[in-house]
């Protein structure tokens, strides 16, 4: 017997494909509760509002990526690695593309409140794809780092949205330019944060011995 499919899948792809027939803006939980054949009383448990469902998309896709890498890529430079990270990605996009379209055409119109989670789920994704490449994402400059690829990876994905090339050659040479500029500017970050980290080391080596004295000094 065939394993039950996850409603939520159902869900996701029946917005999607509504999202590729028409304005985002105009689609309905009722439109995808109806293209998915479910009710809206299945939908509630599941997701609160649309934005909730492209969120899920998104996770979704993330898992997808990660789940398709061969661990021993991981003897690549750390720049080709995030190229091809990246390039995965878009390459599991590709049949969603005309809904994204649609997506994107439309996001201006999100609340703010959905606007904070989309920019909280991007973050979660860029962050995943860069640990996949093998950098380090925690501390200030993995926090700027997820940051840079979060703006590198928007611009990229405009310019994939539209990009008819078979190999998608203008897209690849858009964020090979961006990654190395990046790295530059993450290099000089990274010695910058060594500089000020021995410097506060030097520091804490001679706190305890001033704290030490001044002790002396009063019992004295």
């Amino acid at each position: 017997m065939p394993a039950k499919k996850d409603p939520r899948d159902t869900l996701i792809a029946a917005a999607m494909e509504l999202a590729a027939e028409r304005s985002w803006h105009s689609v309905t939980l009722i439109d995808i509760s109806q293209k998915a054949g479910l009710s809206l009383a299945d939908i509630y448990p599941l997701f609160k509002n649309k934005s909730d469902i492209l969120r899920a998309f998104v996770r979704k896709v993330d898992m997808q990526v990660l789940a398709d890498l061969d661990n021993a890529d991981f003897d690549q430079p750390r720049h080709d690695r995030l190229m091809d990270v990246i390039m995965a990605r878009f390459d599991a996009l590709a049949p969603y593309r005309p809904a994204l379209k649609s997506i994107l055409h439309d996001f201006g119109d999100v609340g703010l409140a959905d606007g904070a989670r989309a920019a909280k789920t991007g973050f979660a994704s860029m962050r995943w794809m860069l640990e996949a490449a093998g950098f380090e994402t925690g501390g200030i400059q993995g926090s700027l780092r997820v940051a840079g690829m979060g703006a590198i990876y928007a611009r990229s994905f405009r310019q994939w949205l539209d990009d008819e090339s078979p190999d998608y050659g203008p897209t690849m040479a858009l964020l090979d330019k961006s990654l190395n500029q990046a790295g530059g500017w993450d290099s000089r970050l990274g010695k910058g944060l060594a500089r000020v980290g021995t410097l506060r080391s030097k520091f804490a080596q001679r706190c305890p011995k001033t704290a030490t004295d001044h002790g002396e000094a009063v019992s004295d």
